[in-house]
């Protein structure tokens, strides 16, 4: 069972993002500031972890350098709903490799959950080269392309 941290101060989004992978197999750890995760890579071992660009304190782009140093093999996708895969940061971190994805907010749960098994089927080590405008998880480049995200009733499967 793959282990994902989740960094979000939105309460809601780390509900769903919990309830839809939790029943896909994944192991979830939620997490609402910062800090908390830095703690949390510093005591446990995640395969994946999923970081809100915008953050009460830090922000999530400071935390992730901090989390690549503690595990350097930490795969990291940046999720925001501010904050887009072609803004300067995002693209340099895509092209060094920091981030192997990055999630738009609102997003399917589907499309996170197919983003993180690609991810976790690449391995350790580098992610595969790809052009700087794309990520390598397909033409849209990133989770998140209806723009319709996923309300507690639908995830919980009580709506429509």
């Amino acid at each position: 069972m793959p282990d994902v941290l989740v960094l979000d101060d939105e309460n809601d989004i780390c509900w769903a993002l919990e309830m839809a992978l939790r029943g896909e197999g994944f192991r979830i750890t939620q997490v609402g500031r910062g800090e908390e995760a830095i703690r949390a890579v510093g005591t446990r071992r995640f395969e994946v972890a999923i970081i809100d660009v915008k953050l009460p304190g830090k922000s999530g782009i400071a935390v992730s350098q901090a989390i690549r140093q503690l595990d350097p093999g930490l795969k990291i996708v940046m999720m925001s709903g501010y904050h887009y895969e072609e803004d300067q940061p995002i693209q340099e971190g895509m092209r060094r490799g920091d981030y192997r994805g990055f999630i738009s907010k609102p997003f399917e749960l589907d499309e996170v959950s197919a983003l993180l098994r690609r991810i976790i089927g690449e391995g350790p080590g580098e992610p595969p080269p790809h052009p700087p405008n794309l990520s390598p998880y397909g033409a849209e480049g990133h989770a998140g392309g209806s723009g319709r995200g996923a309300t507690r009733k639908e995830v919980s499967g009580h709506g429509g």
